[in-house]
């Protein structure tokens, strides 16, 4: 199946392109009134007032998917409007093909107040699917993988959308060239009437609109510059910019006026579809929504201007490292995966938008960033970076945030500590899964390895679950820089096997900057169990279980199987399924009939030594 993106008059469209970019010098040196402001190194301490008050940067994400031979036509299109975006100050995030993943769009796309599509439009009703299936249908079509071809694309459809994307509130969503979006089909295909169009432009902004969008604009041909300009330079409503006369070569790039209709939305309750067709093509253009919203109420957002409250910072890492002698939150930002990040959640009670300060001990703004939440509450991350992209050194860094209304007014600001400390880099375990105690010659061990980046006083030792010490290596050795490892066979100080169990490796270095563990956990036992979802489970419930054995099993039995017991039931032996990665998976079903209590499970195999092997398992069941 094709679907071909609108492609009349390309060669039209790429002369307005051309005299569009010929204007942005014009555009680049005109001041438009509108006052925006980045993330600041000066942190503001209290509310401001209305007049004084900076408005936030609007966000504005211009998407173009691959369109085949139309592709680089969209990408010039994208492209003219994305420079008069920057020109009014909008901070501006361009997914373009061949870059324009699912995953792209996500990392781009969250909290913005104006988004700008260019790709295939796959809607409904069409020829291709006698029911609506949004799985694929009404969203976007996309790179497959990053870099691939302009013919390569795959549809993520309103369901993701609704799914995985929340737009700013007041949102506007400009669909350009796509099929179906304005209500016609595709090209060659017979111009349908109202009811037909209705349906499928209704199709198409459900989804954009369900997400925080107020407004969807869909144009088959005409381009958004103009409605761009008006969103700043006029304080019009949104179906009086629908309205803006347009330009040659054809009528619908702008406002035709030959029998143009309202129609109330099905999807949508309660919004409004506007359509504005031409007598000879059909529709070009359409407009769905709260067509009474003015610009104004696009910049400042449905909240009032007032500013927002804030609640106290929740600093978390992943838990791999912790500050020796101290509750103040640890990361090791350094690229080697482990505990690299920091994050911060946090409580508010509107659309918030949150200006971020890291300095450092001497009192410098080392890293400024802004983050936005739809109300409620919401979080950002810092990565141990420095604003030019270097990690900072070790220290201590205090986190400032001010909340502030899209309009600018700031909130008192709340800030948290955290310790940057990188003495050890990429703690590892050479297999996270072993079993010794069996006796035999199959996974008999595992090597855990560190770097040390600098000189240090050093301390390794193996815990269990409550920190109890089983084993010890080294005690306050005093250690250059380099590489260390400690192959561990699974026995205690006694020489005695541990009992079955999850262990860490826990590596502490000191150094004038300070003291800190890290740590790597790894199972001692024949197989592990891991529940999709946390217990405890409830009665009634299907929980899928991942296994992983530690040793290989002998091929004529290679499954593991599990038996269940369920309190007051007989037992249940499944049998797993292997996966590709090597482990195997099984379904269980908690029986509603069961009694509350403590569900056994009995995990099972046989090693290619032909050693029967078992770990036993134990989760609450109410």
């Amino acid at each position: 199946m094709s679907v071909r993106a609108v492609g009349h008059n390309i060669a039209s469209r790429a002369s307005i392109a051309a005299t569009i970019l010929a204007l942005l010098a014009l555009l680049a040196t005109t001041s438009f009134g509108a006052s925006v402001h980045a993330a600041s190194n000066n942190t503001a301490h209290s509310s401001t007032s209305v007049a004084d008050a900076a408005p936030h940067r609007l966000k504005a994400v211009f998407i173009v998917g691959p369109t085949s031979s139309l592709t680089q036509s969209n990408l010039n299109d994208a492209e003219s409007l994305a420079q008069v975006a920057e020109s009014y100050g909008m901070d501006v995030r361009r997914v373009f093909f061949p870059h324009a993943t699912w995953a792209n769009v996500l990392a781009n796309i969250q909290g913005a107040n104006l988004v700008v599509y260019m790709g295939h439009g796959y809607g409904w009703p069409s020829p291709y699917t006698k029911v609506l299936t949004e799985s694929r249908q009404d969203g976007m079509g996309l790179n497959t993988f990053d870099g691939s071809g302009p013919t390569q694309y795959t549809y993520y459809g309103a369901n993701l959308l609704k799914q995985y994307v929340k737009l700013a509130p007041n949102a506007i969503v400009f669909l350009n060239h796509l099929c179906y979006s304005a209500g016609n089909g595709e090209p060659g295909m017979t111009i349908p009437g109202y009811d037909l169009a209705a349906q499928r432009a209704d199709n198409m902004a459900n989804a954009w609109l369900a997400i925080g969008a107020k407004t969807v604009f869909a144009y088959g041909s005409q381009l958004f510059v103009k409605s761009l300009h008006a969103l700043f330079d006029t304080d019009n409503s949104m179906e009086d910019i629908f309205r803006l006369p347009g330009a040659k070569p054809t009528e619908y790039y702008g406002w035709v006026g030959w029998d143009a209709r309202h129609y109330n939305s099905v999807r949508t309750p309660g919004a409004t579809m506007f359509f504005d067709p031409s007598q000879k093509e059909g529709f070009y253009r359409a407009v769905s929504g709260d067509l009474t919203m003015t610009a104004s109420e696009w910049k400042n957002g449905p909240e009032s201007p007032a500013a927002p409250n804030m609640g106290t910072l929740d600093v978390s890492t992943d838990g791999g490292a912790s500050l020796v002698g101290s509750n103040m939150p640890v990361f090791t930002p350094n690229g080697d995966g482990a505990t690299d990040t920091v994050s911060f959640n946090y409580t508010t009670n509107k659309e918030t938008f949150v200006d971020w300060q890291v300095q450092n001990s001497g009192g410098t703004v080392v890293r400024s960033f802004t983050s936005w939440t739809q109300g409620t509450g919401g979080s950002a991350e810092w990565d141990g970076k420095k604003d030019e992209g270097t990690y900072v050194g070790d220290g201590t860094y205090t986190i400032s945030a001010t909340p502030s209304s899209r309009a600018g007014n700031a909130g008192d600001p709340v800030t948290a500590t955290v310790k940057v400390l990188t003495t050890m880099a990429h703690p590892a375990s050479s297999a996270n899964l072993f079993y010794a105690s069996d006796g035999d010659s199959l996974a008999q061990n595992t090597t855990f390895s560190v770097t040390l980046t600098q000189p240090a006083t050093f301390s390794w030792v193996v815990v269990d679950k409550n920190n109890n010490v089983v084993r010890t290596n080294l005690t306050n050795a005093v250690t250059g820089a380099g590489n260390l490892t400690w192959q561990w066979n699974g026995k205690d100080e006694s020489n005695a096997y541990v009992p079955d169990g999850t262990y860490y490796s826990v590596m502490t270095a000191a150094t004038s900057a300070g003291t800190y563990s890290q740590r790597v956990a790894v199972d001692a036992r024949a197989f592990s169990l891991t529940p999709a979802t946390a217990g405890p489970f409830t009665r009634g419930a299907k929980v899928k279980f991942t296994v992983y054995s530690a040793e290989p099993l002998i091929s004529t039995t290679p499954k593991p199987k599990i038996r269940v017991t369920l309190p007051g039931l007989a037992a249940k032996t499944y049998t797993t399924t292997k996966q590709s990665d090597g482990g195997f998976y099984v379904t269980v079903t908690f029986t509603a009939t069961a009694q509350a209590g403590t569900a056994q499970f009995h995990v099972t195999g046989t090693d290619t030594g032909g050693q029967a092997q078992f770990t036993d398992y134990s989760y609450q069941l109410n």
